[in-house]
């Protein structure tokens, strides 16, 4: 069914109603519930991370979990490849130690360790959302948080990759604890790779530009840098410990403009913009009904403009 022009005004326009301030009118959506545990916290039936210094604000459960692997496909197909460092030659020779940082359900390790199995693979992050058990023999997986400290020695690892943790990572702790670490933890002469992406949305149309003003907003409220990717390749100058830093980045089109990658980061789009639903539909002064009936719109619009999504990675051999 097609969504009417008043709707699409309502949330292009943002005019909350006057009782709005009320977040148990009939307009709004009702109270969010908490419920905590020492790994995980939940919200309005969605699970968190619960770590202390980790602001990731989207969930962790298994409806993220298939998000997340989605992504890895769509990155997969925009870049032809899982990595872009100089190391495919050393992965196939075998023999050495992979470490991937916040390896979430570990779609990239995974893929890795398959297709190179003479090659050593560890992933760590901050919940056991990786697979503990099912998985190949040359991989394994530790819980770790990297602003408190790899638990590994320097110089261990041959390739240090890590993709997509901005929005985990408070802007200051870059320079201070998570660049420094992945340095720390690589052989000289080894390879340290870091993957993200611009949270803007590039030629949006008036309710892609709204969400996106929305998602930034809801960011920075997470003390998140929402520009890192620009200030990225200082930071490992910065670091005096890298040579040979490179920098490139893809626009790839959302929507069905795109074929298979458009679709595909079309519905991580309105996945991650449907991830914040309770807090947006508030702020918008929505139903939960009324907010994600747009996004019907939001598909059409994205063709329209030829709104894209821009890619980064980053890769260094460390001195």
């Amino acid at each position: 069914m097609g969504i009417k022009n008043s709707k699409l005004l309502s949330l292009t326009k943002f005019k909350r109603p006057a009782n709005s301030n009320n977040s148990n009118n009939s307009n709004n959506s009702p109270p969010i519930k908490k419920i905590f545990n020492d790994d995980f916290k939940f919200i309005d039936g969605r699970r968190y991370h619960n770590v202390e210094n980790i602001h990731y604000f989207l969930p962790n459960d298994d409806q993220e979990i298939d998000r997340l692997q989605l992504q890895h496909y769509m990155m997969r197909y925009i870049w032809h490849s899982n990595f872009s460092s100089p190391v495919r030659d050393l992965l196939n020779e075998g023999g050495v130690h992979v470490l991937d940082v916040g390896c979430g359900p570990a779609t990239w390790i995974l893929e890795m360790a398959s297709e190179f199995p003479k090659c050593e693979f560890t992933g760590v992050d901050v919940v056991p959302v990786m697979p503990l058990t099912i998985k190949p023999k040359n991989t394994k997986f530790i819980e770790a948080n990297v602003l408190k400290g790899l638990p590994f020695p320097n110089d261990h690892f041959s390739f240090t990759y890590t993709r997509f943790l901005n929005c985990a990572i408070p802007s200051s702790n870059w320079t201070t604890h998570v660049i420094p670490e992945l340095i720390r933890v690589t052989k000289p002469g080894g390879y340290v790779e870091i993957m993200e992406w611009d949270i803007e949305i590039y030629n949006p149309g008036p309710l892609g530009r709204r969400l996106t003003d929305a998602l930034v907003k809801n960011v920075k409220s997470h003390n998140i840098d929402d520009k890192l990717p620009e200030k990225l390749v200082s930071y490992l100058q910065d670091s005096r410990n890298l040579r040979n830093i490179n920098h490139e980045f893809r626009d790839s089109p959302i929507g069905k403009q795109g074929g298979k990658i458009g679709t595909l980061a079309l519905d991580n789009s309105i996945y991650a913009f449907k991830c914040c639903e309770t807090k947006f539909s508030v702020e918008f002064g929505m139903t939960l009904e009324e907010y994600n009936a747009h996004f019907e719109h939001y598909a059409k619009e994205v063709d329209e403009f030829k709104s894209q999504v821009r890619t980064h990675r980053f890769w260094a051999e460390k001195i």
